[in-house]
């Protein structure tokens, strides 16, 4: 009686090491998929970032010119005069 009961206890054991050990590479996998599907997202989202970046960048470049300067002053109504080099003053600080 007690040999039988202990060969039912080894198979249910044995059934559920087998049961185990087939659940974990399907496991890994489950979340090694997740993990590259969380990867290839956050490298679309850098990649968008990079983009936006580069569209301010140019955005910036474009109002420093001198061109979108006077196109500006011309709808604010601003009159750009030229300085007068007699009349200005040079600054200069000294570190002593």
């Amino acid at each position: 009686m007690k040999s039988a009961r202990i060969e039912r206890v080894v198979i249910v054991v044995t059934i559920l090491f087998i049961n185990i050990c087939l659940l974990i590479p399907v496991w890994q996998s489950a979340v090694n998929s997740q993990l590259r599907w969380k990867l290839a997202q956050t490298e679309e989202e850098l990649k968008e970032k990079e983009e936006q970046k580069m569209v301010l960048v140019a955005n910036i470049a474009k109002q420093t010119t001198p061109e979108y300067l006077i196109e500006q002053s011309a709808t604010q109504n601003l009159v750009f005069t030229q300085i007068n080099t007699e009349t200005s003053s040079l600054v200069a600080s000294s570190r002593q």
